[in-house]
């Protein structure tokens, strides 16, 4: 496959799966939400920073796959946090 239809491709998927679900661990994901602020958690909004950063770096032509695997990362950060919250006994 053309390295440029993966790069669209990769950026596609992991913005489809980064930027909806930071947005909704930010706004406090299922939990009641006492304070008057949309953002319960703006801190989580980095990883869409993080993700944008690696996706422009990603179209820089000598850091291209560089820039694919910041992109990625706030994916793996998910991936890691559901599988922590698996192992400490969270949802037993």
């Amino acid at each position: 496959m053309n390295f440029k239809i993966y790069r669209i491709l990769h950026l596609i998927l992991t913005g489809i799966i980064t930027i909806p679900i930071t947005i909704f661990l930010a706004a406090g994901a299922i939990g009641e939400n006492y304070t008057e602020s949309f953002f319960v958690d703006p801190e989580l909004l980095l990883l869409i920073v993080l993700w944008f950063i690696g996706a422009v770096i990603s179209f820089h032509k000598r850091f291209a796959k560089y820039g694919l695997i910041i992109s990625a990362l706030p994916i793996i950060f998910f991936v890691g946090a559901i599988l922590y919250s698996i192992i400490s006994g969270f949802f037993i």
